[in-house]
């Protein structure tokens, strides 16, 4: 199997993978969809208590966290948060299918904001000091988790001197 990019097999492998929905569907579809594209590892989470626990106590501790953001009892915003206070060095990149349509749920604290709730989340778990590489809108598709995986691997490339 090739991806885009040649070296993406032998890159892939050092990936540690965490994936944090309260979807079960799409995780065991991404699950499987990474462990064929030769992941390292992926360890599931259904809401974001078992996402930080998760990334407490893996070893080895995840280095890529691919967290939806509208989850029940501790949704993804605040999922993030802890991981900030955890000084997480992982890698993350955050889904959602309620980017522009949010859910109607008053317990979800994104759901009265009016604007795009993916770009808000990712500026503020930067402020927060998360690596944050990008958001993707559901659904996920083989392709896109290709299109994630080449983007957090080109952004964590050492940068070539120019001359």
């Amino acid at each position: 199997m090739m991806t885009q990019n040649p070296d993406a097999n032998a890159e892939y492998a050092k990936l540690h993978v965490l994936l944090v929905d309260d979807d079960e569907f799409l995780l065991e579809l991404m699950q499987v969809t990474l462990r064929d594209l030769g992941v390292g590892s992926v360890t599931r989470a259904l809401n974001g208590f078992i996402g930080l626990n998760t990334y407490r106590q893996t070893q080895p501790r995840p280095n890529l966290i691919i967290c939806d953001l509208c989850m029940p009892q501790l949704g993804g915003m605040e999922l993030l948060s802890h991981l900030a206070l955890d000084a997480c060095q992982a890698d993350i990149l955050i889904i959602s299918g309620h980017n522009l349509v949010p859910p109607v749920d008053q317990h979800w604290n994104l759901s009265n904001y009016n604007g795009p709730i993916l770009n808000l989340a990712e500026k503020i778990a930067r402020i927060q000091g998360l690596k944050v590489h990008a958001s993707f809108e559901k659904p996920i598709t083989r392709e896109k988790i290709i299109e994630m995986l080449d983007l957090v691997l080109s952004q964590k490339a050492p940068k070539q001197a120019t001359i």
